[in-house]
């Protein structure tokens, strides 16, 4: 069964929400790097890693709903 249309409201939300999610990412992966740099260790970097990872997730999950969420409803309906 397809999905129904989203509302303008939902659209904005999840982008609102995606983007949110994605900026306290940078931010935490900001701190990390900064950390790392100052204290390193390979305890940190290996942190750092894997927060990188989080972060390259996000990024890529916040693009694919942007791209999603901005389509328009024609070509959905087309595709």
């Amino acid at each position: 069964m397809p999905a129904r249309p989203l509302s303008t409201w939902e659209m904005a939300w999840r982008l609102t929400v995606r983007w949110t999610a994605t900026m306290v990412m940078s931010g935490f992966l900001g701190f990390a790097i900064w950390s790392a740099v100052v204290t390193p260790s390979s305890r940190d970097w290996s942190a750092l890693l894997e927060l990188g990872a989080g972060w390259a997730g996000s990024v890529l999950l916040t693009v694919g709903v942007t791209i999603a969420v901005l389509r328009s409803p024609r070509a959905r309906r087309r595709g």
